[in-house]
């Protein structure tokens, strides 16, 4: 069956919530129960720079793409960065990550955003053949500092 990809509805709290899991799973991490509360009811808010598509296999939700639309200093445009990607391990394999990346794509396009943008850790090969395939891969390095 081919995966099909769709905007995120309260209807799909559930199923979001057992994918957020796993990524948060999947990178080691936990993320408090009320900041994944928030980060869904911002997703689903319109008055939000924040969104999640849904890829489906059928009725079965299989993958999520949550992404920030933010201003730039370079640009007038819209810039979006692709902050969370995720596919369950089962159905990794069969397109699911790039039809997501495709409808992000697809709206970047339509609203005439700047550019999208998204980071893996270095080690995650599986994902980095994927987007290897889509874009190159940036010269940039990223810094992280806690104030």
């Amino acid at each position: 069956m081919a995966i099909l990809v769709r905007p995120a509805t309260a209807e799909d709290r559930q199923a979001w919530f057992r994918l957020w899991r796993g990524y948060c799973e999947y990178y080691g991490t936990s993320v408090p129960g009320a900041v994944s509360e928030a980060t869904w009811e911002r997703l689903l808010n319109p008055a939000q720079p924040m969104m999640c598509f849904l890829a489906c296999d059928g009725a079965e939700v299989v993958g999520f793409a949550n992404a920030v639309l933010h201003l730039n200093t370079w640009t007038t445009k819209h810039v979006c960065y692709l902050e969370d990607l995720f596919v369950a391990p089962e159905k990794r394999g069969v397109g699911g990550g790039r039809a997501l990346i495709q409808a992000l794509a697809r709206r970047g396009r339509d609203e005439k955003w700047f550019r999208i943008y998204w980071m893996t850790k270095r080690d995650n090969s599986a994902a980095r053949n994927l987007y290897d395939s889509i874009t190159p891969v940036t010269d940039w390095v990223r810094y992280d500092l806690v104030p």
